[in-house]
């Protein structure tokens, strides 16, 4: 991999991570306008896949107007490998459902926390799938992006009693992700990131309709106003880091992708303090400040880089 990629790659999964920023202030805008979990969420996976479906279309008509040659098919597409696409779908999808079901029995600072374990657990999925031990800077990493999550959520010196099936689905959401990253770096990564993307976007759709039933399509609140909420939810918390995660993730090892990802927590307070005018605390700072540590810490060694999901993170 030529450096100009070894840079690239990396950044287009933080960048997607700080894309779901905006998308909890977002919510939270949604929910005082009246809306309810079911519509705002449905409302966000909707939009996001018609707006990857447009793109998906626009490229594809690009692609017959300018009548550039099809890639060569590298492997035919299986029942196996559609599979892995579902699954990746449905992980997304899944990872909404459970935070949402631990935000209603546990504190916001709590679920958060709990969802943020996704960072030790993706670096246990590869050393897994690769059954090798992670990497001492990789481990480090992530103590500090612990550590950095509890300062930043807020929790310290507050004293709370716990929900058990909050705490269950909470844990629940974090494995989701975990398996969503590791699924994207695996996953069909010869096929066009675009067209990828809208496939699994399809296929979490499916499954909120499913668990949903239809009714946010007939129910007419698509028509009223939800609609202004949902372009920006579907955008920026579904298309764009969506696209993103499937251009760098393929790239990137399963461990630096999640510690990557990890740019969503410090986004995510930035973003409530500048739209919801949120107080952020000292404690809460020297939080972030940590976790943006944590996740540059593998990279600020001179000479290291990055290579794909077979290895870790040194250099190739």
């Amino acid at each position: 991999m030529n450096p100009i990629a070894r840079f690239i790659f990396p950044i287009l999964v933080f960048l997607g991570g700080c894309c779901y920023g905006p998308s909890s202030p977002t919510i939270k805008l949604a929910y005082e306008a009246g809306y309810v979990f079911d519509d705002v969420v449905m409302s966000q996976y909707f939009f996001g896949w018609l707006i990857l479906a447009l793109l998906t279309l626009a490229f594809f008509v690009y692609g017959i107007i300018t009548k550039k040659p099809k890639r060569e098919i590298k492997s035919p597409f299986t029942i196996k490998k559609g599979f892995g696409i579902f699954l990746a779908g449905v992980s997304i999808a899944l990872v909404s459902l459970t935070y949402v079901i631990a935000l209603q029995t546990v504190p916001a600072y709590i679920a958060v926390i709990l969802l943020f374990q996704f960072t030790w657990i993706g670096v246990i999925f590869q050393a897994i799938a690769e059954r090798r031990l992670p990497e001492k800077k990789t481990v480090i990493a992530v103590i500090i992006l612990i550590f950095g999550t509890l300062l930043a959520s807020g929790i310290i010196g507050v004293s709370v009693e716990l929900n058990p099936i909050g705490v269950f689905f909470g844990f629940l959401s974090a494995v989701f992700y975990a398996l969503y990253m590791f699924l994207l770096g695996r996953v069909e990564v010869s096929m066009h990131p675009l067209n990828r993307s809208f496939l699994i976007m399809t296929c979490a759709l499916i499954l909120l309709i499913c668990i949903f039933s239809p009714a946010y399509f007939v129910s007419g609140v698509i028509f009223d106003g939800l609609w202004t909420y949902g372009i920006i939810l579907g955008s920026i918390g579904c298309a764009v880091p969506m696209f993103l995660f499937a251009v760098g993730a393929p790239k990137i090892s399963t461990g630096a992708a999640t510690i990557l990802s990890s740019s969503e927590l410090p986004a995510s307070i930035i973003c409530a303090m500048i739209i919801l005018s949120e107080a952020v605390s000292v404690i809460q700072w020297i939080g972030i400040i940590l976790l943006f540590f944590g996740i540059a810490l593998p990279y600020i060694f001179k000479g290291k880089g990055i290579h794909g999901p077979a290895g870790g993170l040194s250099g190739n």
